[in-house]
């Protein structure tokens, strides 16, 4: 009966493993003018995570950086399943402006127009799930994969939640 326990454990540890390692950042806004708005009607900075997997993923207490040296930067909150769990084959906009009290999608920190990195990390805080760096954004311009979840990373008109 003991090893039955153990290999029901083992099968969920894997299944929640490899979920995981299929969230990838999929697209960003470093200067959203007229795009999309987030729940209080603002323009801000935003980041799509797509969940490439086959079951539902709860992103609270994964982290978002945009400092290479500090894969903590930001975590994302536990207080509402029902706003970090992506959906099997699904996306979540996380809003990047400097505004986390305006629920558990925005991030206390913004992007730069300019370029930078951008990091999902892992709930253990030093596995980096998926990562980038870009360059200078235009605006109501996307920098995202054209294939959802693979390849390289281009400039696009932007897609949030599709």
């Amino acid at each position: 009966m003991n090893n039955r326990y153990f290999l029901s454990f083992l099968l969920l540890f894997c299944v929640s493993s490899t979920a995981s390692a299929q969230l990838t950042v999929n697209e960003i806004m470093a200067s959203n003018s007229t795009v999309i708005t987030d729940n209080e009607g603002q323009y801000d900075d935003w980041i799509e995570i797509y969940n490439a997997s086959g079951v539902s993923i709860n992103l609270a207490e994964y982290y978002l950086t945009d400092d290479p040296d500090n894969l903590t930067k930001w975590k994302i909150p536990n207080t509402s399943s029902a706003q970090t769990t992506i959906n099997a084959n699904g996306y979540l906009i996380l809003w990047l402006d400097n505004d986390p009290e305006q629920g558990a999608h925005h991030v206390d920190f913004k992007l730069s127009a300019g370029g930078e990195y951008i990091a999902l990390v892992a709930k253990n805080g030093t596995t980096v799930l998926d990562s980038t760096s870009f360059g200078e954004q235009t605006t109501d311009i996307s920098y995202g994969r054209k294939t959802d979840g693979i390849g390289s990373f281009s400039f696009l008109n932007p897609t949030p939640n599709a």
